[in-house]
């Protein structure tokens, strides 16, 4: 039994489970809410006598293709990552899904009969925790298979070059990832073959022959994949391996010469009936585009509203305390390169930046004012940003929007760093709530800034608007 035979059977055990766990939480929520006493009649909405539990069993069908649905749309029936805090995330959006699903389902179908609330919130509740405990222990149980050497797909790579050396470490850095490396195969044997003496002193793994041999060395090994690197290996040696391993049931992947750019969000789609491998997409367009753009309008106008009294007494404050104008205005670069100047309540001396010119701001910033560092420390001075935001300059969620006196200096610098100019800069960011905010790794704000452009959703900035607000909360923002 290879991985992937092991995976499938877990993932047949994880929809058993989620069924039997669905439906053991509608019972368990239906004791709860009326016969264990447990609730408070306060908060009771449902009067009268206690509903039949045969009324709830005739959910259980319903809710379970809820939750199937739902679980399969947002990919977590993937035993390899269903343990880990992302998944716990992705399932209480599951958890929420369903349970809207479910009562607008009670609606339109069983609209003649009353279903308590609170058994369906507590199904969903006990039904979430479940499940994500059921992955836990399906992972735990993967684990413990692979260490005993069950499940494991032998592996060999086809040429040789400073990725396989890469791809090698990460393979070993992830323990009983169910994947073992065998060994290295080589093209033919000739002189000048760089391949020989790198294969034969990589980190154990040794050279298992050449290419011309491959279909008696997936015998021999019994191995599951192959992993042929492209800029070593010709097409017509690719070609001999397919045609040679067609008869076996081998697994033949190509690490492409490009993969430095290929990422998760690259697919191979068709352009006029030619098949084109897409290596990035534009992002944040069509419905889910708009629907961002009119969540940035609808809650930057609630914000300018609620919070106009604080911001005009902070104005106060700031024209007692010090000399110059209440606003600061900077220009920073945003979506494409186009320039816009930011709004900010001014925090600092009207002279801090005629000496030193475009920097960021320290702690313990001397420029600062008594008030501006509590304004700062609280993220205060940022509030007329949603100014910048109303005026489409910016977005709630997106990479901080840099000076522009320091981009020229940054793109030679930072690999990628343009990157981020691919969309809007935002309020706040995936790197400002990971801790990179202000003077800090500009090449980690990169990374985590790509990472949010790759994987962006509406859940996701959701995410990073709750844990700004819990952020600022604490005052570490």
């Amino acid at each position: 039994m290879n991985n992937k035979t092991l995976d499938h059977l877990l993932i047949t055990l994880t929809v058993l489970f989620d069924l039997c766990f669905v439906a053991t939480a509608i019972v368990v929520a239906y004791w709860v809410r009326f016969e264990s006493g447990w609730t408070p009649e306060v908060l009771v909405l449902h009067k009268g006598g206690t509903p039949p539990l045969d009324d709830y069993f005739r959910l259980i069908p319903l809710m379970a293709i809820i939750w199937l649905m739902t679980l399969k749309g947002l990919k977590l029936y993937r035993p390899e990552n269903n343990a880990t805090l992302s998944a716990f995330w992705t399932l209480c959006k599951a958890a929420g899904i369903a349970l809207i699903a479910t009562l607008a389902a009670l609606f339109f179908i069983f609209h003649h009969d009353a279903y308590s609330r609170w058994v369906m919130l507590l199904a969903s509740g006990f039904s979430l925790v479940w499940l994500f405990l059921g992955r836990l222990v399906l992972y735990r149980f993967r684990q413990a298979i692979h260490a005993q050497g069950v499940g494991i797909s032998r592996i060999a790579l086809v040429g040789y070059d400073a990725r396989v050396e890469a791809f090698i470490q990460d393979l070993n850095a992830k323990g009983n990832s169910g994947y073992q490396c065998v060994g290295i195969i080589n093209r033919k044997t000739g002189t000048g073959n760089p391949e020989q003496a790198g294969a034969s002193s990589t980190e154990g793994y040794q050279n298992l022959g050449q290419i011309d041999e491959v279909l008696q060395l997936v015998q021999k090994h019994r191995l599951d994949m192959l992993f042929i690197v492209s800029p070593t290996i010709s097409n017509a040696a690719i070609l001999q391996i397919l045609h040679a391993c067609e008869g076996v049931p081998v697994q033949i992947n190509l690490l492409p010469e490009l993969s430095e750019f290929i990422r998760s969000g690259t697919v191979i789609t068709f352009f006029k009936d030619i098949p084109v491998l897409r290596l990035r997409e534009t992002p944040m367009q069509g419905m889910q585009g708009i629907v961002k753009r009119l969540i940035d309008i609808v809650f930057s106008l609630f914000a300018l509203t609620v919070l106009s009294p604080l911001m005009l007494a902070i104005a106060i404050a700031i024209r007692l305390t010090s000399p110059g104008k209440v606003i600061f205005r900077q220009e920073r670069v945003g979506r494409a390169g186009k320039r816009f100047h930011i709004y900010k309540f001014r925090s600092m001396r009207v002279d801090a930046e005629e000496e030193v010119g475009h920097v960021w701001a320290k702690d313990d910033d001397p420029r600062e004012t008594s008030l501006g560092k509590f304004l700062r420390r609280w993220s205060l001075d940022e509030l007329p940003q949603f100014f910048n935001v109303l005026k489409g300059d910016m977005s709630l969620v997106g990479p901080r929007p840099e000076m522009s006196g320091l981009i020229d200096t940054f793109r030679e610098s930072i690999p990628h760093y343009l990157a981020r100019q691919r969309v809007k800069s935002g309020m706040t960011g995936w790197a400002q709530v990971n801790g990179l905010r202000g003077n800090t790794s500009l090449e980690e704000r990169v990374s985590y800034d790509r990472y949010y452009i790759e994987n962006w959703s509406l859940g996701l900035d959701i995410k990073i608007i709750l844990k700004t607000l819990w952020a600022i909360k604490k005052g570490s923002r």
